[in-house]
């Protein structure tokens, strides 16, 4: 596997860690923030999925896309989150 899919990998992983934690571990808004991150991984999931059934193969590109910016997004929240909590203490 070349270094490219391995990070790839490896950022899905780190975003599927994060996400599940920011799923079960925030409340209010934090969460509703948290929801965007997983649904638009769903949906790119499931365009992939349809476009894989069809028969394209430019298909997965739609993962390959969604999970750097869902990873950012998620990134950002748990910042943003420890910085609020940094100034609220």
């Amino acid at each position: 596997m070349d270094e490219v899919a391995a990070y790839f990998l490896a950022g899905a992983g780190v975003w599927l860690v994060l996400q599940l934690l920011a799923l079960w571990g925030l409340r209010g808004l934090w969460e509703k923030a948290a929801w965007l991150s997983a649904v638009a991984m769903a949906l790119a999931l499931c365009v992939t999925t349809l476009g894989i059934l069809a028969g394209s193969n430019l298909a997965p590109i739609w993962l390959a896309l969604a999970i750097p910016v869902c990873l950012s997004w998620i990134l950002l929240l748990w910042l943003a989150r420890g910085l609020v909590w940094v100034v609220a203490r």
